[in-house]
C-alpha cells in the first residue's frame, strides 16, 4: 500500500509522456506526361523556341536594321505595282501584267508604220495589184464584220517629220485602232515568195506573197489574217513590252540576293511559255474573227495543217518548249475543237445566211462542174 502512495506522488511532466510526432512526408501525385495538346499562349508572346510573331522573332519589325526595311519598303511597292496593274484579255479572261500608256502606244504606232515603210520600200506591191486586192477584200471583210475599223486608203508613202513623229497632241485619233484609236488599219503586201509570214501590231497589217500558197483560198486567208489581227486586237505587242518591266525588275532581283541572271532561264521558264501562250490566244480569237466575217472555220485547222508539213518539208525539228510557237499540229488539234463554237458564231450572224446563199448561187451558175479548190491550186501553183 505504501508502494502505490509513493507512485501517486510521484508526478511524471505530461509533456514527457508524449510520443515524438512523425516528420511530414511531400505527398508525391503522379502527373499526366505532356502530349503536345492545346496551351494557352499569350498573343505576342515569344514561344519558348524563341519563334513567333513576337518580340525577338524575325517578323518583329522593330528589330530590323535600315537596310531590311528598305528592302521590305520596296517588296510591298513592287507587289502592289504587279497587282493593280493586272488585266483580263476582254476576248479570253486570261490574266496578265499590263503597263504601258495610250500617249506610248500611239508612238509606238507611227515608229511601226514609219518602220514598216522603211524596210520594205520598193517591195510593197501596188494597190491595183490583183494579189492586194485579194488580200485587202479578205481584211476588210474581218474587220468590218466585227466593228474594228477600216482600212486606210492605199497609200505607202505617207511622210513624216521627225517633230510631228515624236509629238503626241492627245487627240484619240492617233491612238492605234485596237486601243481605241480611229480603227483605221494600213495594210502591206510585201512581194517576197520566200517568206512565209504574216504579222499585225499597232494598226499596221503585213502580208508577204510566200503565205499565200499555204493559205491557198480566201477561206484559208481569212485564217490567218484573222490570227494576226488577233494579236493585235489582244494588245500582245504592248504585253510583251510591258514583260520587259518585269525581267528588269527580276533580273535586279536576283543580283540583290547574290544570284547571276541568266537570260537561257529567264527565256525558257518565262519568255518563251508566254509566248506560246499569245499565240494560242491569237488562235482562238482568230477563228472568232474569221467565222464572224462569214468564211469557213473548217479552213483554220486545215491551214494549220498545211503549214505543219511546210516546217517538215523544210527540215524544221519543232521542240515545243525551246520555241515561240506551239506545233502546228497541236495548234490545228486544239481549234478542231473549236469548230462547234466558231458555227456556233456564224449560225447568230444573218450576214453569213445571207453570204452562204449568194455563195451557192453563184457556184451553181459560173462554176458548173469546176472545182474551186483546184483552181486555186493553180492559181498560187501548189
Amino acid at each position: 500500500m505504501s508502494a502505490l502512495r509513493l507512485l501517486r506522488a510521484v508526478r511524471i511532466p505530461a509533456h514527457s509522456t508524449r510520443l515524438p510526432r512523425p516528420a511530414a512526408r511531400p505527398c508525391h501525385v503522379p502527373r499526366r506526361p505532356v502530349s503536345g495538346g492545346p496551351r494557352y499562349v499569350r498573343f505576342g508572346a515569344e514561344s519558348p523556341g524563341g519563334e513567333g510573331p513576337g518580340k525577338g522573332s524575325a517578323w518583329d519589325v522593330r528589330r530590323w536594321d535600315t537596310a531590311h526595311k528598305v528592302w521590305a519598303g520596296v517588296g510591298a511597292f513592287v507587289v502592289g505595282y504587279y497587282v493593280s496593274h493586272l488585266e483580263q484579255v476582254p476576248e479570253t479572261g486570261r490574266w496578265r501584267f499590263m503597263d504601258i500608256s495610250p500617249k506610248y502606244e500611239a508612238m509606238l504606232a507611227e515608229a511601226s508604220h514609219q518602220q514598216l515603210l522603211q524596210e520594205f520600200k520598193g517591195k510593197v506591191l501596188p494597190p491595183n495589184h490583183p494579189l492586194t486586192r485579194h488580200v485587202r477584200r479578205v481584211t476588210t471583210r474581218i474587220l468590218e464584220a466585227s466593228n474594228l475599223g477600216t482600212l486606210d486608203a492605199p497609200d505607202v508613202q505617207r511622210p513624216k517629220g521627225t517633230d510631228e513623229f515624236w509629238s503626241f497632241t492627245g487627240n484619240p485619233d492617233e491612238l492605234p485602232p485596237e486601243v481605241g484609236g480611229a480603227k483605221k488599219w494600213d495594210l502591206f503586201v510585201v512581194n517576197d515568195d520566200r517568206v512565209v509570214n504574216a504579222m499585225a501590231a499597232y494598226g499596221n497589217i503585213v502580208v508577204f506573197t510566200g503565205i499565200l500558197p499555204v493559205a491557198k483560198d480566201e477561206n484559208g486567208l481569212a485564217a490567218i489574217l484573222g490570227h494576226e489581227i488577233g494579236h493585235a486586237v489582244a494588245r500582245h505587242a504592248s504585253e510583251r513590252y510591258s514583260q520587259m518591266k518585269v525581267l528588269i525588275a527580276l533580273a535586279l532581283l536576283l543580283d540583290w540576293v547574290g544570284i547571276p541572271f541568266s537570260s537561257y532561264a529567264v527565256a525558257l521558264l518565262y519568255d518563251l511559255p508566254n509566248s506560246r501562250t499569245q499565240e494560242f490566244e491569237a488562235d482562238k480569237i482568230g477563228m472568232r474573227l474569221s467565222s464572224r466575217a462569214c468564211f469557213d472555220p473548217e479552213a483554220v485547222p486545215e491551214m494549220f495543217l498545211r503549214l505543219g508539213k511546210l516546217e517538215q518539208s523544210m527540215g524544221g525539228r519543232h521542240i515545243d518548249f525551246l520555241t515561240t510557237h506551239p506545233a502546228s499540229e497541236k495548234r490545228s488539234k486544239a481549234l478542231r475543237e473549236m469548230l462547234p463554237e466558231a458555227y456556233a458564231i456564224q449560225a447568230a450572224s444573218p450576214a453569213c445566211a445571207s453570204t452562204r446563199d449568194h455563195m451557192a448561187a453563184f457556184r451553181d451558175t459560173w462554176l458548173g462542174g469546176l472545182n474551186p479548190d483546184r483552181m486555186s491550186e493553180v492559181q498560187w501553183g501548189i
